[in-house]
C-alpha cells in the first residue's frame, strides 16, 4: 500500500468520522495531545478500490478525529461519486468514544444521508454510570433522538436521567 492511497483514504474519511457519533465535544489525538481539524486512520491494511469508491481497513483499526475516537477489527467505507462519504461500516470489537460517552457493539453502522448511526450486536452504551443496552440501538443525528429494542437502562441515583443521556 503506498502513502497516496493511505492520504487519500484518511482525507476522505475525516468527514465520516466527524459526523459518526452524532453531535459534540472534542476529543484528543492518539498521542494525548488536544485536537485538532485532523482526522487519523490507523490499521495494519488499507484496501481501497477505485472503481467501487471503498476503502477497507482491516486489523486494529483506530479512526481519531476531533469528535470522535472510533475502534474496531474492520472499518468499511463506501464513497459517491463526488467522494463525499456515503456509509461507514465498523465490524467486530467496535468502541466508539466521544467525551464522556462511549458505545461497544459488534457492528456499527452510519448512513451519512440519514444521519443514522445503527449499533447491534451486543450493544451497550454509556455515559458515565448510566447504561443502556440492548438488540440494537439507533441515533439520529438531525433530529437528536435515540431508539433501543430491547431496551435496558440503568440509571444511576441523583442522575439526570434519559433526558441527559444523550448530551
Amino acid at each position: 500500500m503506498n502513502r497516496k492511497r493511505r492520504m487519500v483514504a484518511a482525507s476522505l474519511l475525516g468527514g465520516i468520522a466527524a459526523a459518526t457519533w452524532c453531535c459534540g465535544g472534542g476529543a484528543t489525538t492518539a498521542d494525548g495531545d488536544s485536537a485538532t481539524n485532523s482526522t487519523v486512520i490507523t490499521a495494519r491494511h488499507l484496501d481501497y478500490d477505485y472503481p467501487k469508491r471503498t476503502a477497507v481497513f482491516e486489523g486494529d483499526v483506530v479512526v481519531v478525529d476531533p469528535r470522535v475516537k472510533i475502534i474496531g477489527d474492520t472499518i468499511t467505507a463506501v464513497f459517491m461519486t463526488n467522494n463525499q462519504p456515503e456509509s461507514v461500516t465498523a465490524v467486530g470489537n467496535v468502541r466508539i468514544e466521544q467525551t464522556n460517552r462511549v458505545a461497544v457493539c459488534n457492528h456499527a453502522f452510519y448512513s451519512v444521508k440519514s444521519g443514522l448511526l445503527v449499533l447491534t450486536g451486543k450493544p451497550i452504551v454509556s455515559r458515565g454510570t448510566d447504561v443502556l443496552s440492548g438488540t440494537r440501538i439507533t441515533f439520529n443525528r438531525d433530529t437528536d433522538k435515540m431508539e433501543c429494542t430491547d431496551a435496558k437502562l440503568i440509571v444511576a441515583p441523583g442522575a439526570a436521567g434519559l433526558n441527559d443521556f444523550m448530551k
